[in-house]
Formats: C-alpha cells, structure tokens, sequence
C-alpha cells in the first residue's frame, strides 16, 4: 500500500457545521458543511453521529496510528474517513490550498463575494425590498436626538432578529444619504485572528455592493497588505452580508469597507506582526474615516449573548435561564452605554465573557471609531416558541451611536 501524504496521515481537520440530516428510513446522520463552500457545489461529507469525536481528535498532532491505538478505530476505516474529508476541502492541505486559490480566483474576477446571506430577505429584489420595508414599517421610531453616526444591530438570523434589525435601521430612515457605510462583523468562522479586510465588493440581489476604495486603498496603504491576507474568510461570513438587505433599503447601493474585528480580549495567537491587531487598526480606521469625504455611518453588526447546550452548557434554556440571561445582559449593556470600553472590557474578561458575546470586537470599534455615545434602543432575546427544547438562546440589541455636542 502506497504511503499516505503527510497532511493524511497526520490530519487537521478545517472548521465545519454539523448539520443533521435523515435518510429515507429516517435514520439520523451528520452532514459536515464547509462554511466557506470552497468547491462551490455545496456538497458535504456525511458520517454517522458516532463518527464526530473521531473527527474531533483530527487536530494535527495525532497521526492516524496513534489514533487507532487510543480509540480501536481500524485504520482503513480512517483513512477512507480521511480521504472523503480531503476531497471535501476540509483537510488542512495540499487540496485546501487549491480550492481556496480556486475560490479567491472566481471572487477577483467577479470583483465581489457571493451573495451568501444576503440572500435573507429573498432572492428577487423587488420581494427582498418589500420584506425589508414591512419590517421598517412596523418598528417604532427611537427617536434620538443629536448626530447619528452609527448604529449597533444583530446578525442574527432575520426569523429571530428581524424587529430588531428594523428598529435600529428605523434610525436611519430621518437621514438616508451617506456617502459610504462601515460595516464591522465578527470573524466566526475564519482563520485570521487579526482585523480581516478586502478590496473586493459584496454581491446581492440588487448588485454589487462596491468596496469603498478611498478608505480601504488608504488602510491598505497604511497598514499594508497583511489587512488583506485572511479575506477569504469573508466568504464564509454571514455578519456583513447581512445587513446589505437594509443598507439597500435604507441608502441604496452604496460603498461599503467591510472589516472583520476581533474581540481586543483574545490575544493574537503570533504577535509577529503578519496581521493588523485589534489597537493598530483603530486609529487608522479613525483617520481614514475623518479624511474621507462626505458622510460615514458605522454599523457593528453584533449578537450578544449565546446559551444553552447548542453553545456547550448542560442545561436547557427555561424560563429562568432567561431571566439571568437578561440580568446579566442588561449590566454589561449599561456599562457599555456608559461609554466607557475601559471598564466595559474589564467587566467581560472578569468573568471570561461567560455568555459568550460573541461581537465585543465590533462594538467597541464602533464606539471608539465614531466618539459617539451608545443609546439604547431596544433588547432582544429569540423567542422560546422558536426553540421548544430549549437548546440554544441568542440575545440581541438595536442601539444608536450619537453625537450630542
């Protein structure tokens, strides 16, 4: 038998989503998604349940033998397991490598990602912006007062975070023209531990969302191409292209600089200065955003809290979970609303961010970036009749970022 490459036989497997899928005897097996469906096709490996703590000792350090030896697994098995992961891209690799150059290929030429969820309002424009509208209709005015510049608001799916989403834009409707958008998201599924930006615009049903290429051309000047070297991340994130049903509803089709923001309280994993951090990019963004021309809004595209065995705790979420959710929420949100990140980020790291929000990064961004200060507009949490068996609970927030001077 011929050797294995060395990225089998000692294999590391990349991020997936563990989807559930039946059989037509209505047999339950686990679909590995790739997030970033590199082959374009949207097939994914399918495994029995039991397969995925072998899958989860797929870390690069254990060679195939070893894990024979710790588990009993037989070795042909593994290697067929092995080999049906590569073949999906969802080894680190050789074939990883190529899907993902093939992958950043089809995006260059098209000079935008794909539409990804911006397809969340629907596929027809004309539909997508009669949902969108219904929704902007039926939310209240916040009615802030002083200078708009930005706003906090969900990337949840619009099914559980849909009001939300339309009380924060609400906000905007008073001044619909801008110049350019700021949209900060979270790397959820990425590699790059750094700030993620791109040169490329965002596709949707209305077109191509372009690339502000005033402010990203002048980070990329000032911060160099390492603010480039994760975009493909972008391709599998959903935390921009998910406003872009609202950004179009409310403004148009206008510019946008897109960035991924990491939480300032995870620490790089190599601080060798091959990707911007968190307290570079800042000020730079800060500057460029003051240089421009015209009117900038910033957007933290930010989910709170996450809950409930889905998200590693033991205990399924009841109605008393959701009033600690909510306490706890509501504490860091008024430290928050104080204005003051110091203390906002002193308040998460005491406890290790316990609950798990997961768009610390972004919003401090927004906040500092625009000098605003946060008002609160509106508090969410999924509703319980969306989730019977109480497995996962994620909290949101409409917030304005204003100016009162």
């Amino acid at each position: 038998m011929d050797p294995l490459p060395a990225h089998r036989e000692r294999p590391h497997i990349r991020p997936f989503l563990p989807i559930g899928v039946q059989n037509e005897e209505k047999k339950v097996f686990v679909a590995l998604r790739d997030p970033a469906n590199l082959r374009g096709d949207g097939n994914a490996p399918v495994v029995p349940p039991e397969v995925l703590p072998l899958i989860g000792l797929l870390q690069g350090e254990a060679s195939l033998e070893e894990i024979t030896e710790k588990t009993g697994a037989p070795r042909e098995f593994l290697v067929q397991l092995v080999s049906a992961l590569d073949d999906a891209g969802l080894l680190w690799g050789p074939n990883a490598e190529r899907l993902e150059r093939e992958a950043l290929d089809r995006i260059r030429s098209a000079q935008a990602f794909p539409m990804g969820a911006a397809l969340a309002a629907g596929e027809n424009p004309e539909e997508a912006t009669a949902s969108i509208r219904r929704l902007l209709d039926a939310a209240e005015d916040p009615e802030l007062d002083g200078e708009l510049l930005g706003i906090v608001a969900p990337h949840l799916d619009y099914a559980r975070g849909g009001p939300t989403y339309a009380t924060a834009y609400k906000a905007c409707v008073k001044e619909p023209r801008v110049d350019r958008i700021v949209v900060l998201g979270t790397n959820h599924f990425g590699v790059g531990d750094g700030i993620v930006m791109s040169t490329h615009g965002f596709s949707s049903p209305w077109g191509a969302f372009p690339a502000d290429h005033q402010v990203v051309g002048g980070l990329g000047r000032e911060l160099g191409d390492r603010l480039f070297k994760d975009e493909i991340d972008h391709l599998a994130e959903h935390s921009i292209s998910i406003h872009l049903p609202w950004v179009h509803t409310v403004f148009g089709r206008v510019p946008i600089v897109a960035a991924l923001v990491p939480s300032p309280l995870r620490p790089m994993i190599a601080d060798d200065g091959a990707r911007v951090s968190y307290d570079e990019f800042l000020p730079a963004l800060t500057a460029a955003i003051k240089a421009a021309p015209g009117r900038t809004l910033v957007i933290a595209s930010a989910d709170l809290s996450h809950v409930g065995p889905q998200f590693g705790d033991q205990t399924p979420v009841g109605a008393e979970i959701r009033k600690q959710v909510e306490r706890y929420d509501r504490a860091l949100l008024a430290t928050y609303l104080e204005g003051n990140m110091d203390s906002f980020l002193t308040k998460i790291g005491a406890d290790q961010n316990a609950q798990r929000w997961c768009s610390v990064g972004n919003m401090t961004a927004a906040k500092l970036v625009t000098g605003a200060l946060p008002e609160l507009v509106q508090y969410t949490q999924s509703p319980a009749d969306a989730d019977p068996n109480g497995q996962a609970l994620v909290t949101c927030a409409a917030m304005g970022l204003v100016r009162l001077d």
